[in-house]
């Protein structure tokens, strides 16, 4: 996973990550390009026009150490381009409380290399919010 260069307020980083996306009634499935903690860049099959509010239940990967149990975020498309029979969607997160924005973080050291997925900082992260009720990244 690697860090594009940017002047954005928060680095990007290359990660494929399945997405569940929600417009209006309909569903379906996505992968990531890329993600930062504002918001992430979207593959999928289905264009989305910008300005659509979209609900995305997000399946983190933490390495050797497991996936999450699916995070619900909302997220506002910023742009929509077609690539190759594809499309590229630029969502920006939105409405994040307390609670999404710690898992969200969590995941992000992880992709920056803060947080190991063996390492005791990752362990003792992942056992602190356990501990809550409602956690997404329970066993």
């Amino acid at each position: 996973m690697s860090r594009y260069p940017t002047r954005r307020e928060h680095p990007r980083f290359n990660v494929d990550i399945q997405v569940g996306v929600t417009v209006a009634e309909a569903k379906f499935d996505a992968r990531t390009r890329d993600m930062s903690r504002a918001g992430l860049c979207l593959i999928g099959d289905q264009p989305i026009p910008p300005d659509t509010e979209i609900s995305l239940e997000l399946v983190l990967t933490f390495g050797g150490a497991g996936t999450s149990e699916p995070l619900q975020m909302s997220g506002r498309v910023a742009w929509c381009t077609a690539l190759f029979g594809a499309y590229q969607i630029g969502v920006k997160f939105v409405n994040v409380d307390e609670d999404k924005a710690r898992y969200l973080n969590m995941f992000m050291g992880f992709l920056d290399g803060t947080l190991a997925p063996d390492g005791d900082a990752f362990s003792s992260a992942k056992e602190a919010l356990a501990a809550e009720p409602d956690d997404p990244f329970a066993a």
